[in-house]
């Protein structure tokens, strides 16, 4: 399971668009707070096909305006992958940035976050080339009904594919 993205994405979920700044953080966040698991697809960057992944996450809140998530998604029953996310929200320019572990080629950045609604959708940076190129998009979707959905969505062959996608429930 060598999908640089796959829970990048999951990385990237948060913030909705609440009243105040401050309440609209503290609310997303929150959203993700506890043990969640689910499945999805994640296509290697060396296969032409989706695999179905089983993912388990925890989350955190250690402020307001940071969220931090670790699990590990299984392919089979052999492959399995740490994964986790640091994200942050500046109340100053209103943007989320951080960090995903759990790519093949090492931790990638989280840049340009924006909430709308209930997705917040994220820059991601590879350390090093996916797909051609060091980019892809994250999109974090959270309604706040005890269920997240994870997206990336990435060039290949010259076309957006979605890599990964996988949606995890409360446990």
């Amino acid at each position: 399971m060598s999908n640089p993205g796959l829970i990048g994405a999951l990385a990237v979920a948060f913030v909705s668009a609440l009243p105040t700044v401050a309440s609209a953080d503290a609310s997303y966040f929150n959203r993700f707070s506890g043990a969640f698991s689910g499945s999805g697809t994640v296509q290697r960057e060396q296969d032409t096909s989706a695999r179905r992944v089983s993912c388990s996450m925890n989350g955190a809140t250690p402020s307001a305006n940071r969220l931090r998530m670790s699990g590990a998604c299984r392919a089979a029953i052999i492959v399995r992958r740490e994964i986790g996310a640091d994200i942050r929200f500046d109340p100053a320019t209103k943007r989320f940035s951080g960090s995903y572990t759990g790519s093949s080629r090492g931790p990638a950045q989280l840049r340009n976050g924006r909430l709308r609604g209930d997705t917040l959708t994220l820059d991601l940076v590879y350390p090093t080339p996916v797909h051609g190129d060091r980019n892809a998009v994250m999109t974090i979707r959270n309604a706040g009904n005890g269920r997240f959905t994870l997206t990336v969505t990435d060039r290949v062959d010259g076309q957006s594919r979605t890599t990964s996608n996988v949606t995890l429930s409360r446990s």
